[in-house]
């Protein structure tokens, strides 16, 4: 097999050191390629050397929490970035982006581990101050977003993004993610103008993914299948693992009426987010369409388990069991679904197959169409605006 670049590069590098096997340029540079590389085991022997000649021991501390970090080897990092943090504390004259690479990486820690609120009262202290003009590092900014949207706090992240863009200072990345959480909390114009705004003016070969999925998203509210299907590939080719944009690319062809895709597409933006609600009742719809009773029961069932609450959930559940002639279950649903939501469209198409009524291929599919009508949708904005013909019926 041919060596890589950085193989090439790292042979090449290690020649030189070993005729000047104390050059604390070299040994930067070659534990930067052994990292890229993945290659732990040299990296960590460049490092130890450097830190054995006790020169520029703060870089070399930091090099470490990336060799970690690198590994995913939380305890670890987390050991040496506090010990890190520790000495500069107490050091004069410490540069502000340094001490804002550690508590970055610091946070990232605690994102990775689903500590969310930890994550963001780290941050808070650099990102939520009276001066909002003070200038932070992008990563920084990016990892707080992501952060307050894991956690929930949607208008939070919004009213943050809004002062900085006020200010002049919402960097091109930054926007992008924002864009989603917009999205997710149904501020359409906002998500619009930040997905926009990142979009436009970053390179084209390095586009926000977040930005694209909004984009992708807002194309569906327009009825406009085909460019949503184009965003939302165009998200997977930056990363094949983002269930948003597999969930999106999903609905696109639910709408489209291609129901053998959408079940393959709902199925990869579960196995990446097994959590997103919106997602499994995409899928127990589709499966209510193809006559999969039982695949539907159990979406509908586990969109249940993440959240007794959702009136649709209940109501989409009651129209499987009610299709199976399990009335008094189905009954039971119902209730609980117009308890939640007097409007709930799927507890009252349950009630009309319950009566005899409604039970043709037609009816199912204008409930396709129209089975989230006054609701939010699972990628945001009310459902019934994606749906075509919806107001026509």
């Amino acid at each position: 097999m041919e060596p890589s670049h950085n193989e090439k590069q790292l042979e090449q590098l290690e020649g030189f050191l070993r005729e000047d096997p104390d050059n604390g340029t070299l040994l930067a540079q070659l534990f930067e390629l052994a990292l890229r590389s993945r290659q732990w085991a040299k990296a960590e022997f460049y490092l130890r050397h450097a830190q054995t000649l006790q020169r520029d021991a703060v870089a070399w501390s930091l090099r470490e929490g990336d060799l970690w970090l690198a590994q995913q080897h939380w305890s670890q990092a987390r050991e040496v970035l506090e010990q890190l943090q520790s000495k500069l504390h107490i050091s004069a004259d410490v540069p502000a982006q340094l001490t804002q690479v550690v508590t970055h990486n610091l946070a990232y820690i605690e994102f990775r581990q689903g500590a969310y609120a930890d994550c963001i009262a780290r941050l808070a202290v650099y990102l939520e101050v009276e001066n909002q003009a003070q200038p932070t590092d992008s990563a920084l900014q990016q990892l707080w977003l992501r952060a307050l949207h894991r956690a929930g706090e949607l208008r939070r992240a919004c009213d943050w993004t809004l002062s900085k863009e006020r200010l002049g200072m919402l960097e091109n990345a930054v926007a992008g993610i924002a864009s989603l959480i917009a999205l997710d909390a149904s501020d359409f114009a906002a998500a619009r103008r930040w997905a926009d705004l990142s979009l436009n003016n970053q390179a084209p070969a390095k586009p926000s993914m977040e930005a694209l999925v909004t984009r992708a998203s807002l194309a569906l509210a327009e009825r406009d299948v085909p460019t949503a299907k184009k965003l939302a590939d165009a998200a997977l080719q930056m990363n094949q693992n983002e269930g948003r944009a597999w969930s999106v690319r999903a609905f696109a062809d639910m709408l489209a009426g291609d129901f053998v895709a959408a079940t393959e597409h709902f199925a990869r933006a579960l196995d990446a987010m097994p959590e997103h609600v919106g997602t499994w009742h995409g899928q127990g719809w589709v499966q209510v369409l193809q006559k999969n009773l039982d695949g539907a029961q159990l979406s509908f069932e586990t969109a249940l388990a993440l959240d007794r609450n959702f009136s649709e959930s209940h109501g989409g559940l009651a129209v499987v069991l009610a299709l199976k002639g399990l009335t008094q279950q189905a009954q039971q649903h119902i209730e609980l679904a117009l308890r939640l939501d007097k409007t709930n469209l799927s507890g009252r198409y349950a009630q009309t197959l319950l009566s005899g009524e409604g039970k043709d291929a037609a009816n199912l599919q204008r409930l396709a169409r129209r089975l989230m009508e006054g609701r939010s949708g699972p990628l945001g904005g009310p459902m019934a605006d994606w749906l075509p013909d919806s107001k026509n019926e």
